[in-house]
């Protein structure tokens, strides 16, 4: 009975958003912090589009755009992605380059992703590309043209979700203050931000 509690409040403690460093492995690289990166991924791009293995610039076309850091059962995730989907559906925003990414591929199942953000008749739909990597993809320096021994989420500054940043068309990040919940004037000072890059 003792074990069957302690499942149940477990399952609850992961319903939500999950502290970035439970998912990192607590891995520390001696690598300097890499200033241009990409990964490939599994990426999907709405409803029943075939997945296909995609590179990060490649995503976003070589252009600057908005990441949405993301996870299955991250409410403050959903929210942000509501509010990006009906500013982009409703024309209040135009020309937003956004990509999700899924945060925590040791916790949630693609399926979990796909039903909450790709699938049609999704809970929380993005009408922009999702990529799910794994924890272990490998990071490419721009910079060298190397795989770095860097994971994923070192690379990306450790975010948790909703975490949004700044991918440059160089490969630089730049990570944004926001709130948990989405806030239209915060979205609309990200996009002013990306529209006088």
């Amino acid at each position: 009975m003792r074990y069957i509690a302690a499942l149940i409040i477990s399952v609850f403690a992961l319903s939500g958003c999950v502290a970035p460093e439970l998912s990192s492995e607590g891995v520390e690289s001696s690598e300097e912090p890499l200033q241009r990166i990409s990964f490939e991924s599994i990426t999907h791009q709405g409803g029943n589009s075939t997945p296909e293995v995609l590179d990060l610039r490649h995503v976003v076309n070589e252009e600057d755009a908005l990441i949405l850091w993301v996870g299955a059962s991250c409410r403050g995730c959903h929210d942000w992605t509501d509010m990006i989907y009906a500013g982009i559906q409703n024309g209040t925003i135009q020309g937003l380059n956004v990509v999700s990414i899924h945060r925590y591929a040791a916790f949630e199942d693609e399926g979990e992703v796909l039903s909450t953000y790709v699938e049609d008749g999704a809970e929380h739909p993005s009408s922009w590309p999702v990529m799910v990597p794994s924890e272990d993809v490998e990071i490419l320096n721009l910079d060298s043209g190397m795989t770095s021994t860097q994971g994923i989420y070192e690379a990306f500054e450790q975010p948790s979700t909703p975490t949004l940043q700044i991918y440059r068309s160089d490969g630089s990040i730049e990570s944004l203050e926001h709130s948990y919940w989405a806030d239209w004037n915060e979205l609309v000072d990200i996009v002013e931000i990306l529209d006088n890059i």
